[in-house]
């Protein structure tokens, strides 16, 4: 695989999961809390 197509690659998974954040209620909402928990854990 070529640099060029793994920056594509990486650019539309990025674009899939930001859309899949904002528009599919339950996928944002698991995201935010596992994100929420893992910093609770490791803040200082």
């Amino acid at each position: 695989m070529t640099l060029r197509n793994y920056l594509i690659l990486c650019a539309l998974g990025s674009l899939v999961a930001v859309l899949a954040i904002l528009l599919v209620p339950g996928v944002g909402e698991t995201i935010e809390g596992i994100l929420l928990a893992f910093l609770s854990t490791n803040a200082r």
